[in-house]
């Protein structure tokens, strides 16, 4: 009888084991921790029917968790775009002028700090959804290893790639000033905090929301596509009307975000996604500290800048 080779649905490493099943490393991590045989739950990440952490826990509702994770998706940010949309539609609606506001250093820091505060929030809240309380491993449970096929290098690789796919848009298409490059020239302290941010805080939350509690609760219930289309929608819902004026900006966030969620989907995993976003942070982060001036400049620049706004879940 012929052995065939499959990947462990919970590291991703080839395992001679049936497919589907956990690799012989993975068993005795769990042996480890469950004293008696666990019951199976579904792996957020693979599908597949793991080991679960809570011996006697009864399976969650795939509506529920949906409704969870548009909750958490609100308090990330969305939520607070929708009153201020809302509130200056009703303006609108009374015939009075919309107030514009003038991005100051004090707006700068009020914004920067609200935004960490929201990330904040949402992370844990995704932790305690996630972890159903703290009774499954967070990270494993949506899903932290390498794709055989897609290794850190190719993540490098391709967030390379996705710069230079914002680099060819601004070239393309037209770009306006958008509020972040304004918040960008208050000052270096400024900008530093924006990096802060943008390379150690938005690269886990944004994943951890958009591509791994939201993506996963719709593609439990109708597929990875429904998945792929709806992270995207919901993305471009909450960043269009921020870069509206800027078609550069705002193609170049709206594919960012499609290549990011098919990553999800494709692996399996959220690590992968994670460094990417972490690497093409890093390169528009370094850009900002070594050239500021110059980062702030050019067209081309300006459009990979006013990104990360993006990054920064849209506040």
């Amino acid at each position: 009888m012929s052995i065939t080779t499959a990947y462990c649905p919970s590291c991703g490493q080839t395992t001679q084991t049936a497919p589907g099943t956990l690799c012989v490393q993975c068993q005795a991590n769990y042996s480890s921790v469950e004293a008696v045989q666990p019951a199976q739950e579904m792996n957020w990440a693979t599908g597949a029917q793991v080991p679960s952490y809570a011996q006697e826990e009864k399976p969650g509702s795939p509506w529920l968790d949906l409704l969870w994770a548009f909750l958490i998706w609100g308090v990330s940010g969305a939520f607070l775009i929708a009153l201020d949309g809302a509130l200056r539609l009703v303006i609108y609606m009374l015939g009075q002028e919309i107030p514009k506001v003038e991005i100051t250093r004090g707006v700068a820091i009020f914004t920067l700090v609200i935004t960490l505060v929201l990330q904040l929030i949402a992370l844990g809240s995704s932790w305690l959804v996630v972890t159903r309380l703290g009774k499954r491993p967070f990270l494993r449970t949506l899903g932290w290893h390498w794709h055989p096929q897609f290794r850190w290098v190719h993540a490098v690789g391709g967030a390379v790639l996705m710069f230079g796919v914002a680099i060819a848009v601004s070239q393309l298409l037209p770009h306006r000033e958008t509020d972040m490059e304004k918040i960008l020239k208050l000052g270096t302290s400024i900008r530093l905090m924006v990096v802060v941010l943008a390379v150690l805080m938005a690269p886990l939350v944004e994943e951890v929301v958009y591509r791994g509690v939201v993506y996963s609760s719709v593609e439990r219930l109708w597929g990875k596509f429904a998945g792929v289309f709806v992270v995207t929608g919901i993305f471009a819902l909450v960043h269009v009307p921020q870069y509206w004026g800027s078609v550069a900006a705002i193609t170049a966030i709206v594919l960012l975000s499609l290549v990011l969620t098919m990553l999800r989907a494709w692996t399996g995993s959220l690590l992968p996604c994670v460094v990417m976003h972490l690497v093409y942070n890093g390169i528009q982060a370094g850009f900002l500290i070594v050239a500021p001036d110059a980062a702030l400049s050019t067209p081309t620049e300006k459009t990979a800048m006013a990104l990360m706004g993006y990054w920064l879940g849209g506040n």
